[in-house]
């Protein structure tokens, strides 16, 4: 869609208002619905704009130095803005079995790493797709994929993670031989399913945006799987690089 701008909006932008509601209509219609629609630039306005940035550049944390707030006429950010698959922010979907995946975060009250793009709702749902179909039609009473933490309702800083800012990344708790994933779970439990997490690895893995994935159970990592990153030994976190712009 057209997003007719005359001149440059955001941190040190020109920032006519009209050009201002303009970028803030869209931004809200595209799920940053905490950006009020008044024709003035201020902190909320600029921060947004910074985490589509992150988002569209496939970053993991929104404060890098490339992510500068301003949309420039007919630049990266303006054409992303326009773009027919330009990002969503939304609650990811709960899952259910039969899908091959379930989401436990939106279903913790206690807890609201629940946000994440549309890029990531789909990525997660294809990789769930692959698994049931690739594994658990052979091996029914395995564990689901289990999604656990992916980011905060506004993006950004989370303290719980070094990244998980831009909503291009989720954790994956750990299936067990019970078929079962719950919390505590490590590649060191007695009855860790490494045979299921290599298939959950491996349904990420298939995906065109697939971007890396951390885990340390060193059988997978010699098998060039994941690589290694500390503290995460009882979790699986997958991330996605965004899609070509259309």
């Amino acid at each position: 869609m057209a997003i007719p701008l005359s001149a440059s909006v955001g941190k040190g932008g020109v920032n006519h208002p009209d050009d201002v509601k303009v970028v803030q209509e869209r931004l809200s219609e595209l799920g940053f619905s905490w950006v009020s629609v008044d024709g003035n630039v201020g902190p909320i306005t600029i921060r947004a704009i910074r985490l589509f940035q992150a988002i569209k550049n496939g970053d993991q944390k929104v404060d890098v130095p490339h992510n500068d707030g301003k949309v420039d006429v007919g630049g990266d950010t303006h054409k992303w803005l326009e773009a027919a698959n330009a990002p969503h922010w939304q609650v990811l979907p709960a899952g259910a079995p039969e899908l091959g995946y379930v989401n436990i975060e939106v279903t913790d009250p206690a807890d609201d790493h629940d946000y994440g793009t549309d890029w990531l709702a789909a990525f997660i749902a294809a990789a769930g797709a692959h698994y049931r179909d690739n594994y658990r039609a052979t091996n029914p009473t395995a564990a689901v994929i289990t999604v656990n933490d992916a980011s905060k309702p506004q993006g950004g800083d989370t303290p719980d993670h070094a990244g998980h800012e831009t909503g291009l990344s989720c954790d994956l708790r750990l299936p067990r031989t019970d078929g079962t994933a719950p919390a505590g779970t490590t590649y060191q439990t007695a009855n860790y399913d490494r045979n299921a997490a290599r298939a959950v690895v491996n349904a990420f893995r298939a995906q065109p945006l697939f971007a890396l994935a951390y885990f340390n159970d060193p059988t997978l990592i010699a098998e060039g799987l994941c690589a290694q990153q500390a503290g995460h030994d009882n979790h699986i976190h997958v991330q996605m690089k965004p899609p070509a712009r259309s």
